[in-house]
This record gives C-alpha cells, sequence and structure tokens, in this order.
C-alpha cells in the first residue's frame, strides 16, 4: 500500500520543477512582450522570445506527459 504514496512522491518530485520552470518562462515572456513596444523590438529579440516560448510549450508537454503516463501506471 505504501507503493502508491512512492510512486506519487516520485511523479510530484519531476513534476513540480518543470511546472515551476513553466511558470517563471511564461512570466518572463509575458512580461518582456507586455513592456516592449513592437517597433523597438528586433529580430534577434523576437527570434529569443520565441525560443523562450518553444521551451515553455516543451516543459509544459514533459509535464503532461508525466501525468498522462503515471495515469496509465495506476
Amino acid at each position: 500500500m505504501n507503493m502508491p504514496c512512492e510512486a506519487a512522491r516520485s511523479l510530484l518530485s519531476l513534476l513540480l520543477p518543470l511546472v515551476e520552470e513553466s511558470r517563471a518562462l511564461s512570466f518572463a515572456l509575458s512580461l518582456t512582450l507586455a513592456a516592449t513596444p513592437r517597433q523597438e523590438m528586433a529580430q534577434e529579440e523576437v527570434d529569443a522570445l520565441c525560443q523562450l516560448a518553444y521551451e515553455v510549450q516543451v516543459k509544459l508537454t514533459q509535464a503532461t506527459n508525466l501525468l498522462h503516463d503515471a495515469s496509465k501506471d495506476l
């Protein structure tokens, strides 16, 4: 009966850092976009923001996949 608790703790220890990092990246992206007029952004800055948005999506996908995998094992 202890195994499900250990499995849940293990899953959460993997999942929580992904969610926290995704939230931080998303917040940084939102602040940057909100504070910068479009005409003031260089192409390199737009590319960097696109990369940041991509990284957020990758981390959220990882978190989602972990949850799906865990739900199969229950």
